[in-house]
């Protein structure tokens, strides 16, 4: 669909984007900060992504599942990126810093981190 108005052309883009329901649900992250769920084990509630590198900040009670949630969350993502830092909070973050960090690279794999125990 094309429309001139006042002398500019806008052009309707050629594809509409991919319903929400095609799109796999470890690719529907969210675009915006988030509150975690209260009913979940984890919530993604932030993620960035600059130069093949993807942060995602997760609330979670459950630190100690840290590593599982960050293989069940990173594993399908791999082949995008060449690094996924995941920090983990307590959910509403009452801590500084978060109390763990997983680190996945194609050199090291994963390499999970306690903060709290340094």
């Amino acid at each position: 669909m094309t429309v001139a108005a006042g002398g500019w052309l806008l052009l309707r883009p050629a594809r509409e984007p991919a319903p929400p329901e095609a799109v796999p649900a470890a690719h529907r992250l969210p675009a915006v900060r988030r509150d975690a769920g209260p009913w979940e084990r984890w919530t993604i509630t932030e993620q960035f992504a600059a130069q093949h590198v993807m942060v995602l900040q997760i609330e979670t009670t459950h630190l100690d599942e840290s590593a599982a949630i960050a293989r069940a969350v990173a594993t399908p993502l791999q082949d995008r990126y060449s690094e996924i830092m995941i920090y983990f909070h307590r959910p509403g973050r009452p801590d500084t810093l978060p109390p763990r960090r997983v680190q996945w690279s194609r050199a090291a794999g994963f390499v999970e981190t306690d903060f709290e125990q340094r």
